[in-house]
């Protein structure tokens, strides 16, 4: 009698390490999983929001860069009149100009190999405004006019406030990219907590339930039988 005691004591025993064991493997399959959802989540929504950082930064290198083209045509109208300068201010309008080109079309560029919320298209649009304001300038660049005295003010007169409507557009874009960016920003770090907080519960309510169970196996285990008092 002491002997099925016994064995049914080691079968219950032998029960208890099982079921402990199955269970801490289920816990660790599980977060094992929520870890990868997580760095899943991360991964995606960390893309597509440094993407989105990548168009946001471009565009507002390009918007600076714009304004010190804008105050480079200024030099040239007001102390280009002598050769020298002309040309020294020339090139620095011109480099000015091809900087912001560039960080135009890298916006433009990144912004439809990406599958981003961004019109890609008023983009394009700067870059084909940038490049045409360019034209009109040089356009109304008269050197002899420029050489001669105050005749500056005369081509400034033509082409003044011009540069406001890119400037505007300038602004627009680059706002709406910034608060796409910050939207995205908030609605990455909202979806990691609430998958955080999912996983938390979840974990939480097994390890409630399997200390439960622990309890009332060891309870099975400890009880005595009345008979065997």
């Amino acid at each position: 009698m002491e002997n099925i005691k016994i064995k049914n004591v080691k079968k219950i025993l032998l029960n208890f390490v099982l079921t402990w064991t199955l269970i801490l493997i289920v816990i660790e399959i599980f977060a094992l999983f929520s870890l990868w959802s997580i760095n899943k989540i991360v991964q995606i929504e960390g893309e597509e929001l440094y993407k989105i950082s990548e168009i946001n930064s471009f565009l507002k290198s390009a918007d600076s860069n714009f304004k010190s083209q804008v105050q480079a045509w200024k030099n040239i109208l007001i102390r280009g009149q002598v050769n020298k300068d002309y040309k020294k201010y020339k090139f620095n309008f011109n480099i000015k100009y091809a900087i912001t080109q560039d960080k135009i079309n890298s916006a433009y560029e990144k912004c439809i190999s990406s599958i981003t919320l961004i019109d890609c298209n008023r983009i394009k649009s700067l870059q084909e405004a940038h490049e045409s304001l360019k034209i009109v300038y040089f356009k109304n660049l008269n050197l002899e006019e420029l050489m001669s005295v105050e005749g500056y003010k005369t081509i400034d007169a033509n082409v003044r406030g011009i540069d406001r409507d890119l400037q505007n557009q300038f602004f627009q874009v680059t706002q709406e990219v910034n608060i796409l960016f910050e939207n995205q920003q908030n609605e990455f770090v909202e979806l990691v907590s609430q998958r955080y907080q999912q996983i938390r519960f979840f974990l939480l309510v097994t390890l409630a339930l399997a200390m439960s169970f622990i309890l009332l196996k060891l309870y099975r285990i400890l009880k005595i039988d009345s008979k065997d008092l």
